[in-house]
């Protein structure tokens, strides 16, 4: 087995030296210039709010006077996950998204802390700075842990939760991975551990979604370039490591019951990702209700796969909710 892996990270070694040297990859040549990132991806109406020592990256779009909608992206991604939805929300809604820590141009925390408690109480301070009381939340795969442990440790400010991926068991540790992707990631851990190659994050995209979706550029191009930031893949395998211990010894879809506003569950069953299943997921929340919509057709990035079809259901159930205050 040894030999095996020490065979596969040689050959990995080769394949990715082809795109550069090993050597200066490891000496960092592979990461990316946060000034540069910034001027790409946090063009207006971005901008950087400092809570609690750590500068966050945020966008708030839509009517000041709206109701306010937050949007929580998922591991891997930022908020730039929400790129096809807000122009479909922002007429009527006041949209607020921002990369939480670890993730996106969100830099270190000076705590050195990376969890999900400390993820919902940075978020709390940033709800605070922007004002915003009162607000309904959609969130999706680890960023829908984030939202439920906001909104148990912060009650009264959370007015309704959609939610895709949710993943209140630890996700699926047996699903079928694409084998081009495993290889890639032996060949990192044995070689480049702090970087991964473009390649790899599309793969990562494909492996997750259906046959028939293809993501684009950007997508990649977004992904890549900020977890290539110094120290980010070491921030984030905090963060994982911090939620596998948290599923290891909690039960953490109990945080599902603290939940007493109205539920929407946008169930994309192509998805093996997520290991519960629909029905188990809505039994978790033991003081509400729960409408759930089913997607056959639809995987880990339905936001990205079809926007138009998740976005319409998601504002015709936002419609139908008391709105939440303006900010």
């Amino acid at each position: 087995m040894k030999r095996g892996r020490l065979a596969l990270g040689i050959i990995g070694a080769l394949a990715l030296g082809l795109g550069g040297s090993v050597v200066a990859l490891r000496a960092g040549a592979g990461e990316t210039d946060r000034a540069e990132l910034e001027r790409r991806w946090a063009d207006a109406p971005s901008r950087f709010v400092t809570v609690d020592g750590v500068r966050m990256h945020v966008r708030e779009e839509g009517p000041a006077n709206g109701p306010v909608v937050v949007l929580l992206h998922g591991s891997i991604v930022n908020l730039h996950e929400w790129d096809d939805v807000v122009p479909l929300l922002a007429d009527k809604y006041r949209v607020v998204r921002f990369d939480w820590s670890p993730y996106g141009l969100t830099g270190p925390d000076p705590s050195g802390v990376y969890s999900t408690p400390r993820s919902a109480q940075l978020m709390d301070g940033l709800m605070k700075a922007l004002g915003h009381d009162k607000f309904a939340m959609v969130a999706t795969s680890n960023g829908a842990n984030v939202g439920l442990a906001f909104n148990r440790a912060y009650p009264g400010h959370v007015t309704a939760m959609a939610f895709s991926m949710l993943p209140l068991e630890r996700p699926s540790q047996t699903r079928k991975v694409d084998w081009r992707l495993k290889w890639m990631l032996e060949a990192h851990k044995a070689v480049l551990p702090n970087w991964r190659h473009r390649e790899f994050w599309r793969l990562m995209l494909e492996d997750t979604t259906p046959p028939e979706f293809t993501p684009t550029d950007r997508m990649v191009d977004q992904i890549t370039e900020m977890n290539n930031l110094p120290g980010a893949l070491d921030r984030q395998a905090q963060y994982i490591q911090a939620n596998v211990k948290a599923f290891q010894s909690s039960d953490v879809g109990a945080v599902a019951e603290a939940v007493r506003v109205p539920v929407l569950l946008q169930w994309c069953s192509f998805d093996d990702v997520i290991s519960q299943s629909a029905d188990a997921s809505v039994k978790r929340f033991t003081n509400t209700k729960v409408d759930v919509i089913n997607y056959p057709d639809l995987g880990h990035f339905p936001m990205w796969e079809k926007p138009e079809k998740f976005t319409r259901d998601l504002r015709n159930w936002l419609d139908r909710q008391p709105p939440a205050p303006a900010g």
